[in-house]
């Protein structure tokens, strides 16, 4: 059993992937903390569901921005400085919110959170990528993806079982105490390792002295077919993924009638694939064609995504829990196909990551994700407005014909 877990797994730089990813998680987690506590906050700031949805656009507005910025300082000062303060401000912007007396103060926090946050990428995947060797990049970027699901599974379990038992506050205030003290150990780890083994840097090499040749090498660095193709391919990743999360709770209860509370085991389970994914596909990625595995995953996903819209009709006169079933089982295999995508896009932008510039890399990628993750979610649920939730389906799955198409194009070009 642990055989094939320990080859997924089994990365060149393991003391420096592991805490890294551990961050990935908490920068997740952090991400996603105001959405379980939401109808609190609606309650007991007397806000609307408008209001409170604006706490998540200021958090992913300010991300977006700062990313591009936050790759190009990491380039300059090291990326390990950089990323270690940004889990400090991201937990320190959480504490702030649970001590926040009113709406106007929360805005604050989720900015000053959104800004330290937008740090991680462009830092996180930049030390992984500089540190980590050619064969197993792909490994290295699955186990980093992993960790950014079970932050982002944890988040309603954690938020959301402390909240119902003393409180949104308390519930903010714990997840930063969480926050904190994983930084803390991370912290040691990369600074510990980095002392240990000066032969391997994780503060993205010599910091160039002169910020505006900095900037001019990075942009000749980035401005390359390749780049913009993967920018591209990031941007339409994450605004299918972002949708498919979005709108698969709602999905479920349209088609079965089912309560949220029960709509969501589908919801749960597509974390669950993309979990086992991210491991398995970044494996995958060091011993396959790159290219083709991408273009494969980007059609099976929307192939599932598309065919999604028959399962319940063939399922008609089977029994309600047996018809959950299936629908949860059908989002699980989702979730599997659409995440082996993750570590293929990052191990294809390491390829092309030198140490100096690699920090303004992954920002201009990660600008990207942003923007598709920020315009998903929306595009989306204006088309399930005027269609039906269900009939909007088949889009998300045109975009997944997208991504595949944008997959080939770069292996067209290499």
């Amino acid at each position: 059993m642990w055989e094939p877990l320990r080859r997924v797994t089994e990365v060149a730089r393991p003391r420096i992937v592991g805490p890294i990813t551990a961050s990935h998680g908490i920068n997740e987690f952090f991400a996603i903390v105001i959405p379980p506590i939401i109808p609190l906050l609606v309650t007991d700031l007397g806000i609307t569901y408008g209001q409170a949805g604006f706490l998540l656009t200021i958090f992913f507005i300010m991300y977006s921005l700062f990313q591009l910025p936050a790759g190009l300082v990491a380039d300059r000062i090291g990326k390990n400085r950089l990323m270690l303060a940004g889990l400090v401000g991201m937990s320190g912007g959480i504490a702030l919110a649970g001590l926040a007396p009113n709406y106007e103060l929360l805005l604050v926090a989720q900015a000053i959170t959104g800004i330290s946050g937008s740090t991680f990428h462009p830092t996180g995947l930049s030390i992984i990528s500089d540190v980590e060797s050619a064969e197993t990049k792909g490994k290295a970027m699955g186990v980093f993806g992993f960790g950014g699901t079970i932050g982002t599974m944890a988040a309603p379990l954690v938020v959301g079982g402390l909240a119902a038992l003393a409180g949104w506050r308390v519930a903010l205030i714990g997840a930063a105490v969480l926050g904190g003290t994983i930084t803390v150990m991370v912290a040691y780890f990369v600074l510990t390792f980095s002392k240990q083994t000066p032969s391997v840097r994780t503060d993205g090499g010599r910091a160039v002295a002169d910020w505006g040749r900095a900037a001019r090498n990075a942009a000749s660095a980035l401005a390359t077919r390749d780049i913009a193709i993967l920018c591209l391919i990031t941007l339409v990743m994450s605004l299918q993924h972002r949708a498919i999360q979005t709108f698969t709770t709602s999905y479920v209860a349209a088609e079965t009638g089912a309560a949220v509370s029960i709509s969501n085991l589908a919801f749960f389970t597509l974390l669950v694939g993309g979990g086992i994914a991210s491991l398995w596909g970044g494996g995958l990625a060091d011993r396959m064609n790159r290219y083709h595995l991408g273009i494969g995953a980007a059609i099976a996903t929307a192939v599932l995504v598309g065919a999604t819209v028959f399962v319940t009709q063939l399922g008609t006169g089977l029994p309600y829990v047996v018809l959950i079933a299936v629908l949860v089982v059908w989002f699980a295999i989702i979730g599997i196909t659409m995440y082996v995508s993750y570590p293929v896009k990052n191990a294809l932008i390491s390829e092309r990551a030198s140490e100096q510039h690699s920090g303004s890399l992954f920002g201009v990628v990660q600008t990207g994700s942003a923007v598709g993750s920020a315009s998903g979610p929306v595009v989306f649920g204006v088309l399930a407005t005027e269609w039906g939730v269900i009939a909007a389906f088949p889009a998300i799955a045109f975009v997944g014909l997208m991504l595949a198409a944008l997959f080939g194009l770069l292996l067209v070009f290499n």
